[in-house]
């Protein structure tokens, strides 16, 4: 077979075979294990070695296709001094040792049995048939990088930005869910009587009020409670009913009393079991029944707790006959018995009523009589509230992670006032509540957010009370 003849055959074979030498077999010397000379110039017949059952070339006249199947293999390195190119390939992972197993996110080997946290979830090496594997928790964590990440690349139109905190470090959504928020839906509370507008007037004027904070308004400044926080509790549903009476009471001009709040642990350990279920949540209605039928003491005589221990203890503040009769007529108690075993104050409370769903009739209770108590619906992304407007339908993260689609809950909080500020999607005008959290200055704007009218069911369940069970008397003598 003459030289022509065997490069029209490779030719042919190129539509069949696509490999380089190097890419499929180890380079062996050929050119280099040839007597001098190793390398010959322009066409050399003769310049060859045996290859297989045929033969390859190390003269300049070798065949340079994409397959180089006449060149020998080594002729490049050896004719003209190229070195092969040396793929790049990842290291395989050691060899798990038997009885173990390997952690590919940090390289550790783990022996059976032994367990670590990922974040939120737990990891374990088990057995699983034969083999030794890793079975790790798959929940979804609190500051997941994926969560805040989703909530980072849909600025500027979500309207808000996110963060992470470290007191939710390790911590669950689902968890979060039950120890840090804790109001159970009462839709009894809708049935409530509503508490009607002293001047009509003064209630449609509220559509030209585009702003107003109980905080710094002239007639309320210096006398609305600040944040507090809850730890890992799940108490919003008494904590919030106690700090709007608190900043009620406050409000009563004919009161007097010291710069305290009043006792959120009282109204815990001392409401009936129906009213709550331990840390993981409770009931609206029993908060403000209990300090209407029994009132409320100070917080330095009656101090937080549960937030701390985690769980609810039993009622150290106990009332005689005579003490609940005093109550029930209206009248202030003394020298009370404080489980603190210092000095402090009991304070009686009107009934609670409801205010409308509707922004007008909010905006003018809380002009014109305080700040009031709400109750929203909490999803995963609310944890990571930093600053600007909030709203639930802002994130879509749970319609993009259905098995997300049911971690939620609800949290009471209280609205202090209201603003507004330009959509950035619609670049519109849009109305917000100033609202109070409980879970600490680090957390959000020094502890308090924004949220737009009518999100996450804000405007539902709005509930306040008279600062003090005589005033409710006062006014049916007015009306009388």
């Amino acid at each position: 077979m003459t030289r022509l003849l065997q490069v029209a055959i490779l030719l042919s074979l190129l539509n069949i075979i696509d490999c380089r030498y190097a890419e499929w077999e180890e380079i062996k010397p050929y050119c280099a294990a040839r007597p001098n000379p190793q390398c010959c110039t322009s066409r050399d017949d003769d310049c060859f070695m045996p290859y297989y059952d045929s033969r390859c070339y190390c003269d300049s006249f070798c065949f340079r296709g994409i397959d180089n199947h006449d060149c020998c293999p080594d002729h490049d390195a050896v004719c003209e001094g190229k070195l092969p190119e040396v793929p790049t390939t990842t290291p395989p992972p050691p060899q798990e040792q038997a009885g173990t197993c390997y952690d590919s996110a940090t390289g550790r080997q783990y022996s059976l049995g032994e367990s670590f946290s990922r974040d939120c979830n737990l990891c374990r090496c088990i057995t699983l048939g034969y083999q030794t594997t890793l079975s790790c928790e798959e929940d979804l964590c609190v500051n997941s990088p994926d969560l805040l990440s989703y909530v980072s690349n849909q600025q500027p139109y979500i309207g808000w930005t996110g963060t992470t905190y470290d007191k939710f470090n390790g911590v669950k959504v689902k968890d979060a869910l039950k120890n840090y928020l804790g109001t159970i839906p009462d839709r009894s509370l809708r049935s409530m009587v509503d508490n009607a507008p002293d001047d009509p007037n003064e209630y449609y004027r509220m559509d030209e009020v585009d702003s107003f904070d109980a905080r710094t308004h002239s007639n309320f400044a210096g006398k609305i409670l600040g944040i507090r926080d809850q730890g890992k509790c799940g108490i919003s549903w008494a904590l919030s009913t106690v700090d709007v009476a608190s900043d009620r009471l406050a409000l009563v001009q004919n009161i007097h009393r010291r710069n305290e709040p009043l006792s959120v642990q009282n109204v815990l350990s001392c409401t009936d079991r129906e009213a709550k279920d331990n840390c993981d949540g409770g009931r609206v209605a029993y908060a403000w029944g209990f300090i209407k039928d029994r009132g409320v003491v100070t917080e330095g005589c009656y101090p937080y707790e549960s937030g701390r221990i985690g769980n609810i203890t039993e009622c150290q503040l106990h009332l005689s006959d005579s003490e609940l009769q005093s109550i029930a007529q209206h009248r202030k108690l003394s020298n009370i018995r404080c489980p603190s075993r210092t000095s402090g104050e009991h304070f009686n409370f009107g009934p609670a009523y409801r205010v409308r769903d509707e922004p007008r009739s909010i905006k003018y209770e809380i002009h014109f009589r305080g700040p009031v108590q709400a109750t929203m619906r909490v999803t995963p992304e609310f944890f990571l509230y930093k600053s600007g407007v909030y709203r639930c339908g802002g994130s879509s993260y749970d319609r993009q992670n259905p098995r997300y689609a049911n971690l939620a809950a609800h949290h009471s909080i209280r609205l202090l006032g209201w603003g507004t500020s330009i959509d950035p999607q619609t670049q519109q005008q849009e109305s917000y509540w100033i609202a109070a959290n409980s879970w600490g200055t680090g957390w959000g704007e020094n502890g308090y957010f924004h949220i737009r009218f009518g999100e996450c069911e804000i405007e539902e369940t709005i509930i306040a009370t008279y600062g003090k069970s005589t005033e409710v008397f006062k006014q049916k003598n007015k009306r009388q």
